[in-house]
């Protein structure tokens, strides 16, 4: 028993050192999802410094919104702002939402650790742990490069005129005025990168490993004996469904607003490239952050759906594996197995990888529209 618990212990502990980018980048958006330093204990400003996000991140995240809010009643030009501005609430929401039941990301984490336990899959925890690094790389590469580009660009120089000829009632605090696009182009930008890119991945890269647990299901199942357990494969079925519930119940409106801020973003970008063709490098950063976003949402997602279906195909087949428990099984299967989950876009909308397609289907669609819509009369 003693030595169960100490090899699940090293599991967990694996698997948080996968986690590990992601959920610091948690910490920092003040989620506490983060294990605490031994010597933070010691001294109280190291404590400050540790708690700090938790109070820092809120304000600069205000202080974004305010400022698009600003955008808003100062620029003539309200349609893109109020776009910006309705992304930038959600984003926020999202942020209080994972907040308010935060220790569940670390539950899922255990989770997966007991599942994998139980069928005893070896997962090479560098490997994984290389994959979200290299995720976190590309996402924090593409954002910085995008941010700086678009900060010393003519497309920011134009946006900074609009405030210029802005509201005449405003005048007096122009100077003032004057800071609300520098604090749009930079704080802004880093909030909803703090928000996103954690999110994306954790629930990618959660996505990922559920679907490995189900092949492992598919594939033990498969070499399946007469004299074989049983029970250890049902209930990891069961457990795994329940981390998909979780998840789905958890983040998918996360999910839902993430697909939602992409395909605004690309809209937005490709409608630019359209009408402003000099500053075509931020945009690529750009396209690149938001495309690796949306894939990681769609295809991970879609891909743990897909498995759930297999594997429950699977699962029924196991009566007729294991003729001496036939009548035991089906009921076991009957009550408890039969039962469907998937992850959705706010319960709305199943993630299906056809979404990319009509996601692209649609971005063009509007394209073409705005395009006609604001060509020459």
């Amino acid at each position: 028993m003693t030595e169960k618990i100490i090899t699940m212990e090293k599991r967990i502990i694996t698997i948080e050192k996968s986690f590990q980018p992601i959920l610091f980048l948690f910490h920092i958006t003040g989620l506490e999802s983060y294990p605490k330093q031994r010597f933070l204990k010691h001294t109280r400003l190291h404590h400050f410094i540790w708690e700090s996000p938790r109070y820092l991140f809120p304000f600069l995240q205000c202080l974004g919104i305010v400022s698009e809010a600003l955008a808003v009643i100062l620029l003539k030009e309200k349609k893109a702002s109020v776009s910006v501005l309705i992304i930038a609430l959600l984003l926020f929401t999202v942020n209080l939402q994972t907040g308010i039941s935060r220790k569940k990301i670390r539950v899922i984490l255990i989770k997966l650790c007991k599942c994998s336990q139980m069928l005893q899959l070896d997962q090479n925890g560098r490997k994984f742990q290389a994959s979200i690094l290299t995720y976190c790389f590309v996402m924090i590469t593409s954002f910085v490069s995008y941010t700086l580009l678009y900060r010393f660009s003519n497309a920011f120089e134009t946006y900074k005129n609009l405030f210029e000829n802005a509201n005449p009632s405003f005048l007096k605090s122009k100077q003032y005025v004057m800071l609300i696009p520098e604090i749009i182009v930079i704080i802004s930008p880093i909030m909803t990168a703090l928000v996103m890119i954690p999110l994306t991945g954790y629930y990618g890269f959660v996505c990922i490993y559920v679907k490995l647990l189900f092949n492992r299901i598919e594939e033990k199942i498969g070499h399946l004996s007469k004299s074989s357990p049983y029970m250890p494969l049902i209930q990891s079925y069961l457990e795994l469904i329940g981390i998909m519930k979780s998840l789905d119940d958890y983040l998918c409106f996360s999910a839902f607003v993430i697909v939602l801020s992409t395909m605004f973003g690309l809209f937005f970008l490709n409608f630019k490239i359209m009408f402003r063709s000099s500053d075509y490098l931020s945009s690529l950063f750009g396209e690149i952050w938001f495309l690796v976003s949306i894939c990681m949402i769609i295809i991970s997602a879609s891909a743990a759906n897909n498995a759930f279906f297999t594997t429950k195909e699977t699962i029924q087949s196991l009566p007729w594996k294991i003729p001496q428990y036939h009548t035991q099984l089906k009921m076991i299967i009957r009550c408890k197995c039969m039962r469907s989950v998937s992850l959705t876009l706010w319960k709305v909308y199943k993630i299906e990888r056809s979404l990319i397609f009509s996601a692209m289907g649609t971005l063009v669609t509007y394209g073409i529209l705005l395009a006609t819509l604001s060509g020459p009369k």
